[in-house]
This record gives structure tokens, sequence and C-alpha cells, in this order.
């Protein structure tokens, strides 16, 4: 899969100049950005397939970058470059669904095989449309409506799957207890609380069988419930 175009975001030259020559045997176009408004311009007029991008940069930092990327693309891969004293940062970088990050300096090998793996996953995305990636570990099944961990069925109500094909099939939407009480339960007057608890539900399933930060639906104050 070398016909994938880049976004490359680093200041420093150095470092740059280390590894362009390896990038450039991996991707068909690489567009490099020294500064988050750059990289914010390319992303917008370029859509890249893939995004290497290092936290401290000038302008707009890595973090605050990502953030705005996610609000117009949940699912282009990101792969995060940090120095040690990032780690603060790596949480936030995790919740923005980072692919991956290289703690620097890193070797060349692990970067390659950091795009390798990204690769495969676009690949398998691409070769298989009913299959979308929620978490690490956890795959849901768009035409059978089942979700799977490492490749094994898991066992939910029929509510809880009804929940999870609503979050997928509106990726970027906000959903209130309202709402989601109404697609799932016919609005038959039930009170929020049991929306609460059925999430609840499905979030301590998810956790005893993966860990809490594979649970893939998160609740923003005064906007609601969505996918991560």
């Amino acid at each position: 899969m070398n016909n994938l175009n880049l976004l490359y975001v680093e200041d420093d030259e150095e470092t740059v100049e280390s590894i362009d020559f390896f990038l450039k045997r991996h991707f068909k176009e690489i567009y490099l950005a020294q500064d988050g408004e750059q990289a914010l311009s390319f992303f917008e007029k370029k859509d890249p397939d893939i995004i290497i991008l290092d936290i401290n940069i000038p302008k707009l930092n890595g973090i605050k970058l990502a953030t705005k990327i996610r609000e117009k693309n949940k699912k282009v891969p990101i792969i995060f470059l940090t120095a040690y004293s990032d780690k603060d940062n790596l949480l936030q970088a995790i919740h923005l669904h980072a692919f991956s990050y290289l703690i620097k300096p890193f070797k060349i090998n692990e970067l390659i095989e950091t795009i390798d793996k990204c690769k495969k996953e676009l690949l398998c995305e691409h070769t298989n449309p009913n299959l979308r990636k929620l978490s690490e570990n956890l795959i849901w099944n768009k035409l059978k409506k089942e979700l799977y961990f490492n490749k094994e069925k898991v066992s939910l109500t029929k509510n809880e799957l009804s929940l999870i094909n609503l979050f997928v099939e509106n990726d970027f939407k906000f959903f209130t207890p309202e709402e989601i009480n109404e697609y799932i339960f016919l609005n038959h007057d039930l009170k929020n609380n049991s929306i609460i608890q059925l999430i609840s539900r499905l979030k301590k399933k998810i956790t005893e069988i993966t860990s809490d930060s594979e649970f893939f639906i998160e609740n923003i104050y005064n906007k609601g419930y969505r996918l991560k």
C-alpha cells in the first residue's frame, strides 16, 4: 500500500532529514508541515490517509491540532511523536484515539513498523467495509450487527446491540438519553435513568473482557453520548 498520502507535522529540520528518505519509500505523497496552522490547512485540502504528528509544534500544538482534526474526521490514523517531557500529553493523545505514539528519540525501524501496522488496518477496513473498529480489540460487524473481541463474538442483549448500532450508523452525532430512548424503546415513557443504566451495563461487560480504555462510548457534558 505505497499509494497512500502522508501528512507529516514536524518543526525540527534535523528530525525531518533523518527520516524523510525512509518515508518516501512508503508513501505516494508526503505533505510536510512545520507548524499546526500549516498542518491544518494541508489536512483540509489534501485529505491525507495517515498523519504523523509531533506534539510540540508552534502556532497550534499537536494536541490542539488533533482535536480540530477529530472534529472533522474521527478515523484518520494519527501517530504521535513526543519527547519524554510530554508524558502528561499522552493521556490526551489516547483520548483523541491516537493510532500509536513514539517517544523521541526513536529508531527508524520502530516508526516503519508502526506505519506498516497502520497500513494493514487501513487495508482491512478497505477490503471489509462491513467491519468497524471500535477500539484496539473490538470490531463491530455492520451486516450482522454483532460485536467481536479478538474475533470472538461478545454476548450482548438486544438493547445493547441496538445501542451500538445507533452510534455506529451515526458516527459523528451526539444523542441525548431522550433520543436514545426513542430509538431503542420507541419512546415508551422510560426515564432517562434507564438509558444511563443500559450504557453502564454495557460498559461493565466491555471492561470485564477488555479494559476501561477500550470502552467506545463517551458522554460529553451538555451534548450527550457518542462514539469516541
